[in-house]
């Protein structure tokens, strides 16, 4: 029996590592999780992007900059197929390229990967461009309920629109009738 440990040891790491494979983008540092050449990409789209956001004056072909940025973020999907980052970058693209109806797809695609709550600020963000303001204001709750700290990343008067929601569902919740977050509008 002691000499079967070892290996029941070594079944069972892998019974787990096989368990855990779809979700290793998650866990495992880039260079173990994913092509290293995708994780360049999508830093190279996010610092081009934020420089493009802080100086541009300085950028002559602002929506020629902006479609090949999407494009590195996308091609940054296809190696990185569990991570909604590259999703993220492509929706904020098209965000700030005055598409707001394509940014809410791509972030939509970003949030079947896995529920993260800056994705639902950058819904409502698209929402409110869009003009649909009680679709933005349920995407920022459902945001800032799941993760208070992104209040901050409201202005203020929108957060503190949101506040009396806010401590509603943290009431529901403690008397044990709030099943699940703000349901994400369509």
């Amino acid at each position: 029996m002691k000499a079967l440990r070892p290996l029941r040891g070594l079944l069972l790491a892998g019974a787990l590592l096989w368990a855990l494979a779809p979700e290793r983008g998650r866990y495992l540092p880039p260079m173990l999780a994913g092509d290293a050449s995708a994780e360049r990409l999508l830093r190279i789209g996010t610092e081009a992007l934020q420089e493009l956001l802080r100086h541009p004056e300085q950028v002559p072909d602002i929506p020629g900059a902006l479609s090949r940025i999407q494009d590195l973020a996308l091609s940054a999907a296809a190696a990185l197929p569990l991570d909604p980052r590259p999703w993220i970058l492509a929706g904020s693209t098209r965000l700030v390229a005055a598409e707001p109806g394509r940014a809410v797809q791509l972030y939509r695609k970003a949030l079947a990967l896995g529920e993260r709550a800056e994705i639902d600020v950058n819904i409502g963000r698209a929402f409110e461009a869009q003009g649909e303001m009680a679709k933005s204001r349920a995407a920022f709750l459902r945001a800032v309920w799941i993760s208070p700290a992104l209040s901050l990343a409201l202005l203020p008067d929108i957060a503190h629109e949101l506040t009396p929601q806010i401590h509603r569902l943290d009431a529901e919740l403690k008397a044990g009738r709030l099943g699940s977050p703000p349901e994400l509008p369509e």
